[in-house]
């Protein structure tokens, strides 16, 4: 299976500082502080796991329609197939909605633990699930934007309320397509690579800051690329 993984900048790299030309050039470093990269669009839709600047790790691969057993009486069953793909990540990163649209659903379920499912614009379904947090404000009802945060990614479910731990923290994604549910992956391979080729821009374009010396572009030139929340 074709998987595709990434981490974020070496620390050698992070903890590298611009020629001390000023005493203020001295304070910029060649790669920002660790925060999350602010969502990048493509075809107006966005990466539902945000990525970090700052050893953060990313992993999926094409498990669409991989077999799920259960241990039934003490015997493995074949239950379903997996009708989603699968997002490894730290426990506690932002979960972005890949689409505007309006919320559906919010809460537990057994297989899915704590869940968001979105009604996009386009009328499909998208659907987060094993989260560990709900965002404030995501509701029933209430209206999302591409890449704004719903939760954060956890290991919950295949329980009662509040079960957790029964398997690696990450991000299950579905998307339902009238009554059917199709395949996320070829959309989540495009818009992975478009969230890199844009953090790639956003560092470049960070360094050239630096390099100048200019302590207040900088910073405002950060805030603007960056998502402004704390990795875990």
């Amino acid at each position: 299976m074709r998987r595709i993984s990434a981490a974020a900048p070496a620390i050698v790299a992070a903890l590298a500082f611009v020629p001390a030309t000023s005493p203020a050039a001295a304070q910029i470093p060649l790669i920002p502080p660790p925060a999350y990269y602010r969502p990048a669009l493509s075809g107006g839709m966005a990466f539902p796991v945000a990525r970090s600047n700052f050893f953060s790790w990313i992993e999926f691969g094409d498990d669409w329609h991989a077999p799920r057993f259960r241990l039934v009486d003490g015997v493995w069953r074949l239950v379903g197939r997996h009708e989603g793909i699968d997002i490894g990540a730290e426990k506690g990163t932002p979960v972005l909605s890949i689409t505007s649209g309006t919320v559906e659903r919010v809460g537990w379920t057994f297989y899915s633990g704590t869940r968001v499912g979105v009604r996009g614009a386009d009328g499909r379904y998208y659907f987060y699930a094993h989260l560990s947090a709900v965002e404030a404000g995501i509701a029933p009802g209430a209206p999302v934007g591409a890449g704004e945060v719903l939760g954060r990614v956890g290991n919950t479910g295949y329980g009662d309320p509040g079960t957790e731990d029964q398997f690696p923290p990450h991000l299950h994604v579905g998307i339902e397509d009238g009554d059917r549910w199709v395949t996320p992956y070829p959309l989540l391979v495009r818009l992975y690579a478009a969230a890199v080729e844009a953090g790639r821009r956003d560092d470049a374009r960070l360094r050239r800051i630096a390099g100048s010396g200019d302590r207040a572009r900088w910073d405002a030139v950060r805030a603007r690329l960056y998502m402004g929340i704390s990795l875990p």
